[in-house]
């Protein structure tokens, strides 16, 4: 079995030949003693399962970010908005009037009645909704890509370059 050396500049070093070794490409290759040669030693299928991981991260991001109902902007607070909602929802239904002052991503402030609340409801429903299609469609192109650069091109829209 061969040994593999850390050099004290972070090169490397095969113990039993004394050859130093070209730099690592990449923390995922390891270095295969009878090839000599640096072996890229990911799956495409482990490749794909950080890609879909990587794919979550980002469609968790866009679900919590702001999203816009009858040109005010709204923070994505799933709970408050959907609790709200409900009660505007129970006010109508019993004819009730329903009224709440609600602070948007700028910091102002809005009234709004049931059909408003109900609204922001909706439309948060839209944009999580909207979320998880493009998700899907990533996951998609996940499943049949056949190699490694295929599936680092699969990015979340918007995110192209990082």
């Amino acid at each position: 079995m061969e040994t593999i050396i850390v050099n004290s500049d972070g090169t490397y070093t095969n113990e039993r030949t004394g050859k130093t070794l070209p730099p690592r490409p990449s923390e995922y290759h390891e270095y295969d003693a009878a090839a000599d040669m640096w072996i890229d030693a990911r799956t495409l299928d482990s490749v794909k399962a950080r890609t879909w991981a990587r794919i979550k991260r980002a469609r968790a991001l866009a679900e919590a970010a702001d999203f816009v109902c009858c040109c005010a902007t709204y923070q994505a607070d799933k709970d408050r908005i959907v609790g709200a909602a409900q009660l505007a929802l129970l006010a109508q239904a019993a004819g009730q009037p329903y009224s709440i002052d609600w602070t948007l991503s700028d910091n102002t402030h809005l009234t709004l009645d049931a059909a408003g609340m109900i609204a922001v409801g909706a439309a948060l429903g839209e944009h999580v909704a909207s979320a998880f299609a493009i998700g899907r469609k990533l996951r998609e192109q996940i499943a049949v890509a056949t190699s490694f650069e295929a599936l680092d091109a699969i990015v979340w829209p918007g995110q192209e370059g990082t």
